[in-house]
């Protein structure tokens, strides 16, 4: 099972039709910012986002990315105000789908709310898999755990994101692939 679900296509095309506009963001931008009101969901066309939420210390705590195919933020979809803030990892481009559409549409469609269900469903799973992950003490646990879970290790330009989601640093991970080099075939 992958940690990044990509949604059934017809649920990914019935969403698609809402869209109102299309939305850009550069590295670095935010599409939205904890607090802010919930008037669109978007649909990830292309790129790859981070949605953090900040902490009453000062810190923040990776909660989630996603990528072509994915809803960000789709719990917003039952709240007034998102509860985390989304930033682009990488130049991204979004169809914007108004909330009161996507609840119309839920409301009109046993069909599609069972795909919403099902797809909600397997974020929560995901979630749940990533805080087990993080209670994991080793490094070597968290990683072998993650590849276990997405079924390879991931691309090296991206290995300082997997750090950040694991909740160790780069360095630490590094050192760990080095010593896993022949069971992860790197």
């Amino acid at each position: 099972m992958n940690m990044i679900t990509i949604m059934s296509n017809q649920l990914y095309h019935s969403l698609k039709k809402l869209a109102v506009q299309t939305v850009s963001i550069s590295r670095g931008e935010y599409l939205f910012h904890q607090g802010d009101l919930v008037n669109s969901l978007y649909l990830v066309e292309d790129g790859q986002l981070t949605l953090m939420r900040n902490q009453e210390n000062g810190g923040t705590l990776l909660l989630n990315r996603t990528q072509a195919g994915a809803i960000v933020a789709e719990a917003s979809l039952y709240s007034d105000h998102y509860h985390c803030s989304c930033i682009g990892e990488a130049a991204s481009r979004l169809l914007q789908l108004p909330r009161s559409a996507i609840l119309r549409k839920l409301s009109e469609s046993a069909e599609i709310s069972m795909l919403w269900s099902a797809y909600l469903a397997n974020e929560l799973q995901n979630s749940r898999y990533r805080s087990e992950l993080l209670t994991m003490n080793k490094v070597s646990e968290r990683l072998i755990g993650w590849i276990e879970w997405n079924g390879q290790l991931p691309p090296k330009g991206s290995w300082k994101n997997l750090a950040a989601e694991l909740g160790i640093t780069p360095e630490a991970l590094y050192r760990e692939i080095k010593k896993q080099r022949k069971i992860l075939n790197q």
